[in-house]
């Protein structure tokens, strides 16, 4: 404890000093922060601007008219349309975990014929929709929630060759910023456990 009446010499530039290391923290902190996503990939997948050399892009456009603009999609577009979906992604904020046209090609006939009834299109669908952007807090243990209630999807991390598992999906970058959220390229159609 110091004595009430110390005669200690408070520096004249203490003040200039003091604020000169603060503002060295806040700048290391600042340029350290992108090194999360270089370390954590699900963050670069999920908030691709979070990593400056993460390769993403932007888009002016609501996440439906975006993914209507790109022709990988036209499929996914195709069914959320039909399950009168698209219209929500105009609005609000969702991480779509977007299956490509190959995607659901790929799907086999009679996983397809469950999936064309109109209650299971609109399962599978939810199933792809995430509400609000995705952050390391909405990762809870590697899952995230979707809007097909009670279910989620899992995500792992293969840090030796740098990809990220959604289910038994890949996510593929650069994931696409719109307007009102992230588009996840994905390369396979995700099927809720019991499909």
């Amino acid at each position: 404890m110091l004595p009430q009446n110390s005669k200690t010499p408070i520096p004249k530039n203490w003040l200039k000093k003091f604020t000169f290391a603060i503002a060295i923290a806040g700048i290391s902190t600042t340029i350290c922060v992108p090194v999360l996503a270089k370390f954590y990939p699900p963050s670069a997948l999920f908030q691709p601007s979070a990593y400056r050399n993460y390769p993403y892009r932007n888009s002016q456009k609501n996440i439906a008219d975006t993914l209507s603009q790109e022709g990988k999609f036209t499929d996914l577009v195709y069914e959320l349309n039909k399950a009168q979906l698209l219209k929500t992604l105009k609005n609000g904020r969702f991480t779509v975990l977007a299956p490509t046209n190959e995607a659901f090609k790929a799907l086999p006939r009679d996983v397809y014929q469950r999936y064309n009834k109109p209650e299971n299109r609109l399962k599978v669908l939810k199933y792809h929709l995430v509400s609000g952007v995705i952050s390391d807090e909405n990762l809870h243990g590697k899952e995230i929630q979707t809007l097909l209630e009670g279910h989620k999807v899992k995500v792992t991390v293969d840090e030796a060759n740098g990809t990220i598992k959604l289910n038994n999906a890949t996510g593929k970058p650069p994931s696409l910023e719109a307007q009102n959220g992230v588009i996840v390229e994905i390369d396979r159609v995700l099927l809720p456990p019991g499909f």
